[in-house]
């Protein structure tokens, strides 16, 4: 897990090589060879270089695309892929491959897209829609402070901000420290200084 701009944003293509090494022999050649692209783009991403990351994204979406390749490798890199161009702050194009990666169907990951989907919405200033994706995913799953702390974020940009503390402070009773920055502004009412978080 991630923060940017007090949003969470969960790396979800993350792989171990001695997985794809096990599965050199049983599945298409584009699968192991995309799924090496995802190793390299997530050692990138704990380097905090983005722009490489996103290439290997991309070469690695192209290979999981095809048939023969099991679809939650395409639909977490797409996702992965999206939480990149966030970083570089490319939004309308990361709002584009997180729905594509929602299209993809993949069910077992669909909760952690839609989550990042919501943190997305936030970063990219359309708090409405950050609200509704953000708190029908908290219906789902009340406990998930990560998400929680988004949501409180998204409260803050609305400038509702009772409900941002009551959020931020719902977090931090479950025991998880994201930083206190929401949580002042919000009691001041006002808003943080974006470009310093």
């Amino acid at each position: 897990m991630t923060i940017v701009q007090l949003v969470c944003v969960e790396w979800i293509s993350e792989e171990r090589d001695k997985h794809i090494w096990e599965d050199l022999y049983s599945r298409s050649w584009d699968e192991i060879i995309g799924r090496m692209y995802l190793l390299k783009a997530n050692s990138e991403i704990e380097d905090d270089d983005y722009e490489a990351a996103l290439t290997d994204f991309k070469r690695a979406t192209a290979l999981l695309a095809k048939k023969g390749v099991k679809r939650e490798y395409y639909a977490r890199a797409l996702a992965d892929k999206a939480l990149a161009q966030c970083c570089l702050d490319k939004y309308d194009k990361a709002l584009a491959t997180i729905d594509k990666a929602l299209a993809v169907g993949d069910e077992s990951y669909e909760s952690e897209i839609l989550k990042n989907q919501g943190a997305i919405l936030v970063l990219a200033g359309l708090y409405s829609e950050a609200l509704n994706v953000l708190s029908t995913q908290l219906e789902k799953d009340s406990e998930d402070s990560d998400l929680r702390f988004t949501l409180a974020t998204c409260l803050l940009h609305l400038e509702r901000y009772d409900e941002a503390v009551v959020a931020y402070e719902q977090v931090m009773a479950e025991g998880l420290r994201l930083g206190d920055e929401g949580l002042i502004a919000a009691r001041l009412g006002q808003q943080p200084d974006w470009h310093d978080l």
